[in-house]
């Protein structure tokens, strides 16, 4: 036992080389960033192998993974010969042990055989291959032929994974090649080709199983703890001499290996914010990789949110969907445990798409938590549904029942509320943008005010008769920002103005209106409506707006003409036949079809 033990500190040294070793595999084997972590999990692990008896039951799994992690360093890092003689006494331990889980003995034999190889081959660098030209080949055959026997007895066996049965066959291939070639008297140089392919095909074998990982989804591989986990003979990627590696040294935070700075980085690089990667055939690699990141994270004792069980969800997901063996169902069921565990939270905007997603891959009969709070602020808002759009179609949010359906845009409901900046052409639908789901629960708690209570309009030919629609209002002309900004109480404001090249609107007196000044301002008396001019940078300034306390934005997206007979029209539906402005703009666009193409309405009916 360790001078100075503590023998209670055993399942915390455990759980830490697990997330230790977690984040080196996802780093990447070899890889000199890495080396820290590696080498504190080895450090763990040493500890906690000393306070385990002779006869325990756990002392063989552990000197396993202890073993594993050694042989890593050494074959990876070009470590120190004491980590592979340490690691070749730890494995043969470990394997001698009948009660050792299959996995890790399996596992076990692979890396033995590794280091096994790695003293048949030597450097490959420096020439490794001549001291076995001596006859008989010496040591270094002695080693290639404890190798053959290591993979032959893992093929002999039950398999663990088509892949790693396949990568354990090429790795005996190249051991029963090395053997041939420098076992007889002189070299067999076709056997030498053969070993060199051999060697070059195991590594493209392992790479193809996932860097994250190194495992196939949905076999027991792929649920292997990380300690357990193969590494390939390879050498690293900085040509060092070997020697002791430095002690770990404290990871800078919000490092590349932060595993939830990595698992964001991971889920903003997929389409559509990770919703996208349901669209096609999974990737391996990229299903075990959000596994592994996710299931580090919910584990850190950092505390979790929302979005880290949604990424294991999508994991999951994938990792199911790649996989026709057993473990799918497994696999899916953790994914529905995990997808409940997100919706039970708030969930952050960004989030909300890759949730309906889920919903939908998991056939989930109706949304919880966080979405059956989207669904009542749907029907408090008058819609039936809302819709975020995706690369195979229209995710749809249905109100009534909490159902997500796929479809297109020519299939949505009557009154369907959109993500997204510039809608689709839906002809039977009566459209609305949001940016949000967030931006629909903030715009149904408002009070909705008579939309001919306080309207202010644009002074100028038609003043007069926009104003007639209401039966009121303030005409204003040629206003600065100041007097914009003072009337943000209004019911409607209409702003008709030039626009200048970035977007922002050009006013009075040489002033500007910008987004920022909008979102920031304070009004009085919220729950109106904003009609902005073309050229406008809408959406943003419609943001704007809605931040600042309107329910609804009219703008137009593309460039037009001089739409004084769209606004006429617009302000009669509007004042004199009472309309709500997402009914209103569709009209028009179905009436008006060139003069209004282009005009939108974002926020709540």
């Amino acid at each position: 036992m360790p001078t100075g033990s503590d023998p209670a500190r055993t399942p915390e040294l455990l759980e830490r080389a697990r997330i230790l070793t977690d984040r080196y595999w996802r780093a990447g084997t070899g890889r000199s960033r890495a080396l820290p972590e590696l080498t504190e999990a080895i450090g763990a692990l040493t500890e906690a192998y000393g306070y385990f008896a002779a006869d325990d039951g756990l002392r063989a799994p552990v000197a396993a993974q202890l073993g594993t992690l050694l042989a890593t360093r050494h074959l990876g890092h070009h470590g120190p010969d004491s980590d592979r003689e340490s690691g070749v006494a730890l494995l043969t331990e470990a394997l001698a042990n009948p009660r050792l889980p299959f996995t890790q003995s399996v596992l076990a034999r692979i890396m033995l055989g590794q280091l096994h190889m790695k003293v048949a081959v030597g450097s490959l660098r420096t020439g490794g291959f001549l001291p076995a030209l001596r006859p008989g080949g010496g040591p270094q055959v002695e080693a290639a032929r404890a190798a053959a026997g290591c993979f032959r007895t893992v093929l002999a066996g039950p398999e663990l994974s088509s892949q790693v049965t396949a990568a354990t066959r090429t790795m005996l291939t190249m051991a029963e090649g090395f053997a041939d070639a420098f076992g007889g008297v002189g070299v067999n140089v076709a056997a030498i080709t053969r070993a060199v392919a051999s060697f070059q095909q195991s590594r493209r074998q392992w790479h193809d199983l996932g860097m994250g990982s190194l495992l196939t989804a949905g076999t027991r591989l792929a649920r292997t703890d990380p300690l357990d986990r193969p590494v390939l003979l390879v050498e690293g990627d900085d040509p060092v001499t070997p020697a002791e590696p430095p002690g770990p040294g404290p990871r800078p935070a919000g490092s590349a290996l932060d595993p939830r700075q990595e698992l964001r980085e991971q889920l903003r690089d997929l389409p559509y914010g990770g919703a996208g990667a349901l669209a096609g055939k999974p990737a391996v690699a990229l299903a075990d990789e959000l596994v592994a990141l996710a299931t580090t994270v919910l584990h850190s004792g950092g505390g979790t949110t929302p979005a880290d069980h949604l990424a294991l969800a999508l994991g999951l997901t994938l990792r199911a969907r790649a996989d026709d063996g057993p473990g799918a169902g497994d696999d899916l069921a953790d994914a529905r445990s995990s997808l409940r565990a997100a919706a039970a939270g708030n969930l952050p905007p960004e989030s909300f798409p890759l949730f309906l997603r889920l919903c939908h891959a998991l056939a989930e009969p109706r949304v919880r938590g966080a979405g059956t709070v989207v669904t009542a602020a749907l029907r408090a808002a008058g819609a039936d549904a809302l819709a975020v759009p995706q690369p195979d179609g229209m995710l749809v949010l249905h109100a009534a029942t909490g159902q997500v359906t796929l479809g297109t845009a020519h299939s949505l409901p009557r009154r369907t509320l959109i993500v997204t900046d510039r809608p689709p052409a839906a002809p039977g639908s009566i459209v609305s943008t949001l940016a949000s789901h967030a931006q629909l629960l903030d715009l149904t708690g408002r009070k909705r005010r008579a939309i001919v209570e306080e309207p202010v309009l644009p002074a100028g030919a038609d003043g007069a008769e926009l104003r007639r629609c209401y039966g009121r209002g303030e005409l204003l002309d040629r206003p600065t920002a100041a007097d914009v900004l003072a009337r943000l109480s209004a019911t409607v404001l209409h702003l008709d103005c030039p626009v200048g090249p970035d977007g922002v609107l050009l006013l009075g007196e040489g002033t500007e209106l910008t987004a920022e000044m909008v979102a920031a301002a304070r009004i009085r008396r919220a729950g109106g409506l904003v009609v902005l001019p073309p050229g406008a940078a809408f959406p943003q300034l419609a943001d704007a707006f809605l931040t600042a306390g309107f329910t609804g934005a009219i703008g137009w997206l593309d460039a037009v003409g001089k739409p004084a007979a769209v606004y006429r029209e617009l302000h009669r539906r509007l004042g004199v036949e009472r309309q709500d402005p997402a009914a209103a703009v569709h009209a028009l666009r179905r009436r008006m079809r060139d003069e209004a193409r282009g005009l939108t309405h974002r926020g709540v009916y």
